[in-house]
């Protein structure tokens, strides 16, 4: 466990937390399943549990979304101009999958981000 007033690097913290790694020593599993957060580090022991990222990652997924689908969207709409029907039938999906699978990646970061900064999610209770 870090001491509290040990400074922690806020862009290795991120990293980790992208490729859903403790945000302390970068081995062991942040998430117990999808998007569960583990209660401790299985290697180093750090507890992360606690930390409540809340509305943080879905709104970051959002955010990547848009910035991702919209420019795709917006060029194969002007050039293309697919039926309704075809576009529909594959941009859905795409959001679908899209989502799923940057939701736990952004949690993962909200989760090194904040374990960085020791915010617990509360502090404006």
């Amino acid at each position: 466990m870090n001491n509290n007033h040990e400074p922690r690097s806020v862009g290795r913290s991120i990293l980790r937390g992208l490729f859903r790694r403790c945000p302390n020593c970068g081995m062991g599993r942040v998430f117990g399943g999808y998007l569960k957060p583990a209660r401790a580090c299985g290697h180093c022991g750090e507890g992360y549990a606690h930390i409540r990222t809340d509305d943080f990652a879905p709104w970051l997924t959002i955010i990547v979304m848009g910035h991702i689908l919209a420019p795709i969207i917006f060029h194969v709409e002007v050039n293309y101009s697919p039926p309704t029907q075809l576009a529909l039938a594959f941009w859905i999906p795409a959001v679908v999958i899209l989502t799923l699978i940057l939701l736990p990646l952004t949690k993962g970061v909200c989760l090194g981000f904040m374990w960085a900064l020791r915010l617990r999610g509360d502090e404006m209770q």
